[in-house]
């Protein structure tokens, strides 16, 4: 690899990431003129924007067990599932992929964790002994956001939730946390701004309950960074690079639950197709696909999901713009809580009539 001149793969993921960096910009600036009006009683500027619902998980696993179970694909916020399937579907076929390709978060820690290292020289790698327990925390959150959504409630309580008012106007409530944040909030981000600057991908390792998941499909995905150790020349460029810490050069097939598959090792790796993201079992002479190609198979697949809820009628949920209008200005009453939305034991049927009241 030629010194200043940055390989096509990395040159691949980082456009992909800027791409949807500004897309996700533009959809939380267009629902905050949609939504900041509406909750102070004045009439919304343009339309909602669906692929907000990508940041309500809670929603969206929840919908994710009632479409398992057969009860179809629930209406409110439906695009939150899409975006949820997508993401698992890429990550299932090329390992972990989306935290490397399309996650807003891991776009902005990646570039934090440069910048870093760049001012400060390098970044810190906490000890094993320290490193080992951290990386548990993505877990434990994980465990807890499984257990709220598979557990803890009864389909009937699961369904119970997603017809709440409370859910109904949940994407509203998250902008609202956001943009009218508590000195707790701020701190905590301010926190995670400068540890991420100091300790490449904070986030990512040791505290995205996200990744935990994605992880976990990961290991089941049949396109993995893998390694020849016929041509493997044993020179560690690859380990040295690896933004998940892991010891590449002595891997066959990079299966830990941290790659995601982002390639700078293959980017780094001065032995063409010696390390290249293949399937198992499939002679490297044989079969491999080109670096940048991975990136556009893993994000076609997200596009080929959320394309499908589109084509079929089920990316816009039935919260009407009336309902909206009528929910938002009142949207600091105790019937937007997890308990008083549920405890009014509202039906659909009557959320819906009710936008006429």
């Amino acid at each position: 690899m030629r010194r200043g001149k940055t390989p096509a793969v990395v040159l691949a993921r980082r456009l992909s990431q800027a791409v949807w960096l500004a897309l996700i910009v533009l959809i939380g600036v267009q629902f905050a003129l949609w939504a900041l009006p509406q909750t102070a009683g004045h009439a919304p500027e343009g339309t909602r924007p669906a692929g907000v619902e990508g940041f309500l998980p809670i929603s969206a696993l929840m919908s994710l067990r009632l479409w398992l179970a057969g009860q179809g694909i629930h209406p409110v916020h439906p695009a939150g599932l899409a975006i949820l399937l997508g993401v698992l579907a890429m990550s299932a076929l090329v390992a972990k992929s989306f935290c490397s390709h399309i996650c807003p978060v891991g776009t902005v820690s990646e570039a934090l964790g440069r910048l870093g290292g760049r001012l400060l020289g390098r970044t810190w790698a906490p000890p094993r002994w320290l490193d080992l327990p951290l990386r548990s925390l993505k877990y434990l959150l994980l465990a807890l956001f499984l257990w709220v959504t598979w557990v803890a409630l009864d389909l009937p309580g699961v369904r119970a939730f997603l017809d709440s008012p409370y859910n109904r106007v949940d994407d509203v409530k998250m902008l609202l946390f956001f943009a009218h944040p508590s000195r707790l909030t701020v701190a905590v981000l301010g926190a995670l701004a400068v540890g991420s600057l100091l300790v490449r991908d904070l986030w990512c390792r040791y505290l995205c309950p996200y990744g935990a998941l994605l992880g976990l499909v990961g290991r089941l995905a049949p396109l993995k960074v893998t390694r020849d150790p016929a041509t493997c020349t044993d020179c560690g460029k690859c380990t040295k690079v690896c933004p998940a810490r892991l010891q590449v050069h002595t891997m066959t097939r990079v299966a830990s639950v941290e790659c995601t598959s982002c390639q700078d090792c293959v980017a780094a790796c001065p032995v063409k197709a010696c390390l290249a993201v293949r399937p198992p079992r499939v002679a490297p002479s044989r079969w491999w696909l080109r670096p940048a190609l991975v990136v556009v198979v893993a994000v076609g697949v997200y596009l080929g999901v959320t394309a499908a809820f589109r084509l079929t009628g089920h990316w816009r949920g039935d919260v009407s713009p009336a309902e909206y209008a009528r929910r938002l200005p009142e949207i600091d009453s105790p019937l937007y809580t997890h308990a008083g939305g549920l405890a009014a034991g509202e039906t659909p049927a009557a959320a819906t009539s009710g936008a006429a009241r």
